[in-house]
């Protein structure tokens, strides 16, 4: 279309128009050198018929003699007049110069058409470049916060639907925080006789956004007394199986203080029976617990060390490089 003309077009249009109009011109003076069309010549004129009085006395020399009597000069005949020849003519000639001088005719007008619309819009806008790809130095894009869905506050004893968000972190980015940490005994409840206790782990993912995701695992004994012994199996206790639970933001409360970090909330548990899916046991635990680097950085990774708190109760983390880490980003 002549109005998506790229910015040559208004030059390849002055040629054309240039190279079209003396064409038209020659074109206009040929047809008006060409003589116009002649009619046909007059035809012959008829023999004019003889005198009644000839017709009448064909025969008879008397009328001849009547009209020249003897010795009257002979009149000469009037002489034929020869048929003007037309001059030969051209259709085909003419008809092929009619056409060309219309194309020409066409042609510059579509050129003056090209010509003012350049003029009068411009060049379209050129198309973007494609954009190049990143240097191997920029940046990696921030990953994307995950979707958490919440946790119920107080699900009742049975309840499925747990464990959603066991197998879920946080990605940490250019400035999160991964920590996870073994503790020793915990006391749980206190029972008429003995206590029921738990071996906690915690793991832990804080990205840079604030937003975090905290697992708990609680491996729980019945024992009698009234402390959480340091070795359950030696002491008598009886195994009663591990409660899980997984608490996202904004449930879990987050406090980052440097390298250091606190994470609180109140973690609904759950059981994993065999074959059979998860299910909450209806027992919710206010857990609070303090992480921070037992040594310096190396790498963004130091050991950890922390504190776990239930109540009045607290239990320390163990000092074990294996078991309790602490990973800050950047």
């Amino acid at each position: 279309m002549l109005w998506g003309m790229d910015p040559a077009a208004p030059i390849a249009a002055w040629v054309v128009l240039g190279a079209a109009l003396p064409a038209l011109v020659a074109v206009a003076v040929l047809l008006a050198r060409t003589p116009p069309r002649v009619g046909a010549a007059p035809s012959s004129p008829p023999d004019v018929p003889p005198p009644a009085a000839a017709r009448r006395w064909a025969h008879d020399d008397l009328p001849g003699f009547l009209e020249a009597p003897p010795g009257t000069p002979a009149r000469p005949a009037p002489a034929r007049a020869e048929p003007l020849a037309a001059p030969e003519e051209e259709p085909v000639t003419r008809a092929v110069a009619g056409l060309a001088a219309a194309a020409l005719a066409l042609v510059a007008v579509l050129s003056g058409v090209a010509l003012v619309t350049g003029r009068a819009g411009g060049s379209p806008p050129a198309a973007a470049p494609a954009a190049a790809p990143p240097p191997s130095s920029a940046p990696a894009p921030a990953p994307r916060t995950p979707d958490l869905p919440p946790v119920p506050a107080d699900p009742l004893s049975g309840e499925r639907g747990a464990g959603l968000l066991a197998a879920r972190s946080v990605p940490l980015g250019d400035d999160g925080t991964s920590a996870r940490l073994a503790f020793g005994g915990l006391v749980l409840e206190h029972r008429a006789v003995g206590v029921t206790v738990a071996y906690p782990a915690v793991s832990v993912t804080v990205g840079e956004d604030g937003t975090a995701l905290a697992h708990v695992r609680l491996p729980t004994w019945n024992c009698l007394g009234t402390t959480a012994p340091d070795d359950p199996a030696g002491a008598g206790c009886t195994p009663t199986g591990t409660e899980h639970a997984d608490l996202p933001t904004p449930a879990l409360g987050v406090t980052r203080n440097g390298d250091a970090l606190r994470v609180a909330g109140r973690f609904p548990t759950y059981t994993r029976p065999a074959g059979t899916p998860p299910a909450y046991t209806g027992r919710v635990y206010d857990l609070s617990v303090t992480v921070a680097p037992a040594a310096p950085l190396e790498d963004g990774e130091a050991p950890a060390e922390g504190t776990m708190f239930l109540g009045t109760e607290r239990a320390e983390s163990l000092p074990d490089p294996l078991l309790s880490r602490v990973r800050v980003a950047g």
